[in-house]
């Protein structure tokens, strides 16, 4: 999971609080911390509204910085007390961690994205590192195929139809593996990701080509034709039917449908 910080307001830091504190640039990383801040797979950190202060040096080696200044105005707050900073060597240190190039939402409404961008998140994120191919992974992970199994998974306990998903979870989901990709195939999904992978993901419903207001078997597979050539990749290489194909995204939907319509009628 992503960094838990013990004091959001002390380690997110917007535009206006950089040009306040003038925190020396070597202490600020691109962060994500909320999937709203995306509204595609590709990650624009340019975009992003928040910087991560990130500093594992102590008081004396930032003696003279801009960055002392803030740590020590924390202090003032309190922040140090606060049990998640305390239990740190140096409350401000968030630790030597290395962001992973996918990372996912923890609390699923529609649909589970999978982001794409080497980047530090916050704890609304799961992170998924991998030594396999990034780009592969990341097009095989948003397959309607792995919305479909990522919906079995998680549990219902936020309101709204939110489902919220654990790290543990997230590890036993099954995905196809990316050693069934030959080279050629490889080739077009970093082609397709860097299409696909920079508009905007619409409700699982537009992606898939149903009327969420009708009943989801009444109606023929419509999926975005970036989506159909996404998901033809997995379906060719597990060899599924027509038939079989079509019951995926009759499936996935209707899962997200029902979970949507039993909050709303609680």
């Amino acid at each position: 999971r992503g960094f838990t910080t013990g004091a959001n307001e002390f380690f997110y830091l917007d535009e206006e609080n950089i040009k306040e504190w003038k925190i020396e640039r070597q202490f600020l990383k691109p962060v994500i911390k909320s999937p709203r801040e995306s509204s595609s797979i590709i990650i624009d950190t340019q975009q992003l509204r928040f910087k991560l202060f990130l500093c594992d040096l102590s008081k004396s080696q930032l003696k003279g910085t801009n960055a002392l200044k803030y740590i020590e105005w924390g202090e003032k707050q309190g922040f140090h007390k606060r049990p998640t900073c305390s239990g740190r060597k140096y409350w401000w240190e968030l630790g030597g961690r290395e962001p992973a190039s996918i990372n996912c939402n923890y609390l699923v409404n529609e649909i589970m994205r999978f982001y794409f961008c080497k980047i530090y998140v916050s704890d609304d994120f799961q992170e998924i590192h991998t030594e396999t191919s990034a780009e592969i992974f990341t097009i095989i992970l948003n397959s309607t195929l792995s919305y479909l199994l990522s919906s079995m998974l998680g549990r219902l306990s936020f309101g709204g139809g939110l489902f919220k998903i654990q790290t543990y979870e997230v590890k036993k989901m099954l995905i196809l593996s990316p050693q069934l990709i030959d080279k050629i195939t490889g080739k077009r999904i970093v082609n397709l990701l860097e299409k696909f992978g920079r508009r905007d993901i619409m409700s699982i419903f537009e992606e898939c080509g149903f009327n969420p207001r009708l009943p989801i078997r009444d109606q023929e597979p419509n999926p975005l034709p970036d989506r159909k050539e996404l998901d033809d990749i997995i379906f060719d290489i597990l060899g599924l039917t027509k038939e079989e194909r079509k019951e995926v995204y009759w499936a996935v939907c209707e899962l997200v449908k029902n979970r949507l319509e039993k909050a709303r009628s609680v």
